[in-house]
C-alpha cells in the first residue's frame, strides 16, 4: 500500500521484536535471524502500528502483516475480523483527515474469496494482462480520479466515494463507513443494520467498464 510508510528495523531491534511476539503469533512461527521486520504508524490509531514481517527464507510472497501494540498482537489474516477487533480495542480516531487512508489500508488488507475491491485513482493503479489495448488503459483513465470525501449522510455514517476495480470490471462507488457503534435503518428493506466502529459498507455501485483485461486474483492464501 503506497500510502504506508515503512521503516526496516535494525537486526538487533527486528530479533528482540520478534522474541517478544513469537509466543502471540503461535502457531505461525518465523525465523528470528532470517526475517526482515518493517514498521509503520496508522493515523487511525494512536496505540497500535502495523508491522510486515517478510521471512527471508522464502520466495515471494513471503510477507506477514500484523497489529501489534505492547501487550497485544493481532495478526492479519485478509478478512475484516482482525481490523474490526483492534477498532473496537484501539479504539479507532476516524476523521477527515484519517478516513481516506482507513478506507485504503482496509480494501488493500482485507480480500474476500469471492475477489478483492482494489482501489484506483491513477493509472499507474491498475495491473494490467499483456493483452490489454492502449485503448482500454485510455478509457479507464478517464474515469479514474482520488476518492473524495463526502460527508456525513442523513444515515450518520461517513461517506466517501471511490473508483475500484472488482474481478475485471470498473465500478464507481459510495463507501458508508461507522464512526462509531451504531444501528442503520437499510433504505431498501427498512430494517436496522447493526454497525461497529469503523465497520465498511459498499453502496450506489456503478458499474463503468468490464471485460478488462486485468488480472483477477486467486482467493487469498497465506500470504495474500
Amino acid at each position: 500500500m503506497k500510502d504506508l510508510v515503512f521503516e526496516t528495523l535494525s537486526p538487533d531491534d527486528a530479533r528482540a521484536f520478534l522474541t517478544t511476539v513469537a509466543h502471540d503469533m503461535l502457531p505461525v512461527t518465523v525465523p528470528i535471524d532470517k526475517t526482515l521486520v518493517q514498521v509503520a504508524p496508522l493515523p487511525f490509531y494512536e496505540d497500535y502500528r502495523f508491522y510486515a514481517l517478510t521471512d527471508m527464507t522464502l520466495p515471494a510472497p513471503n510477507v506477514r502483516y500484523l497489529l501489534y501494540k505492547p501487550g497485544d498482537v493481532v495478526l492479519m489474516n485478509w478478512t475484516n475480523e482482525p481490523i474490526y477487533s483492534v477498532n473496537e480495542k484501539a479504539p479507532i480516531k476516524l476523521d477527515r483527515k484519517s478516513l481516506v487512508t482507513y478506507a485504503k489500508f482496509f480494501f488493500h488488507y482485507v480480500r474476500g474469496q469471492l475477489g478483492r475491491f482494489i482501489i484506483v485513482e491513477k493509472p499507474e493503479d491498475v495491473t494490467w494482462l499483456d493483452s490489454a489495448t492502449d485503448e482500454e488503459k485510455a478509457k479507464v483513465a478517464e474515469h479514474l480520479k482520488p476518492v473524495a470525501y463526502k460527508g456525513i449522510g442523513r444515515d450518520n455514517l461517513f461517506t466517501l466515494t471511490a473508483i475500484v476495480v472488482f474481478k475485471n470490471a470498473l465500478f464507481k462507488t459510495d463507501i458508508k463507513v461507522a464512526p462509531y457503534e451504531m444501528d442503520v435503518i437499510d433504505p431498501e428493506t427498512g430494517t436496522p443494520e447493526h454497525f461497529t466502529i469503523g465497520q465498511m459498507k459498499l453502496t450506489n455501485e456503478d458499474l463503468l467498464l468490464e471485460d478488462l483485461n486485468v488480472p483477477v486474483d486467486p482467493p487469498p492464501g497465506e500470504f495474500g
